[in-house]
């Protein structure tokens, strides 16, 4: 059977706000781990173009949490086209693949992951297909930090569904509300809280604090 670890209360002795000992950090990739809206929007709106359909940046950044395949049958219901959804699918998975070199670091979050890798597990977790989340941490150098990487493959629903976060807390042996997660849109943080656990939103002005006192409370931890 799986030993679950749980957490101890900590204080950061920063003045910064006291956090509970998180017996994993779980990360969503796209806008959260790496800076990669713009090269998504490109892939996937030049996979709609290639057969005659436009999508707007604003509408395309309005569902930026949501999974490919979703995203694209949400097109297809609000736009009057005819679309090959699997095409669609395979050549924005082909396009994203080739321009991961174009994927740059969150830099808040990354220092953070930095910072507790060795200590406890960590999990990158996220919407996208796996070819892509692998190519974008072997072109960022990050893929080493992570004891897992949870893709759109590993459960039967993507986010906003909390499939894949409670399937990365059972691979990593951990309660599931014990996890902290670290996200930047509305359906990641629906799926972290459907899950129980905490989340945290590093789109807003307090996030970089958050952090900190994240890294305080995680260095009293040995190293693994």
């Amino acid at each position: 059977m799986t030993q679950l670890h749980t957490p101890d209360k900590c204080r950061s002795g920063t003045g910064l706000p006291d956090i509970a000992m998180p017996a994993a950090l779980l990360f969503d990739c796209d806008g959260t781990l790496l800076l990669t809206g713009d090269l998504h929007f490109k892939a996937i709106s030049d996979a709609l173009l290639q057969q005659g359909a436009r999508m707007t940046r604003d509408w395309y950044m309005a569902l930026t949490g949501m999974g490919r395949d979703d995203l694209f049958a949400r097109f297809r219901s609000k736009h009057p086209v005819a679309l090959d959804l699997p095409r669609a699918t395979s050549d924005s998975i082909a396009q994203t693949v080739l321009n991961a070199a174009a994927a740059r670091e969150n830099p808040t979050v990354v220092n953070l992951a930095r910072k507790a890798h060795g200590r406890l597990p960590m999990a990158v977790v996220t919407n996208s297909e796996a070819p892509i989340a692998e190519a974008f941490l072997a072109a960022t150098g990050l893929r080493h930090l992570f004891d897992l990487v949870i893709t759109r493959e590993d459960a039967r629903d993507p986010k906003p569904a909390p499939d894949l976060y409670l399937t990365a807390a059972a691979r990593l042996g951990v309660a599931r509300q014990d996890c902290i997660v670290l996200e930047d849109s509305a359906e990641g943080l629906h799926a972290a809280t459907a899950c129980g656990m905490r989340g945290y939103d590093v789109r807003l002005p307090g996030w970089p604090m958050q952090a900190d006192a994240l890294i305080q409370t995680l260095a009293s931890l040995p190293m693994r």
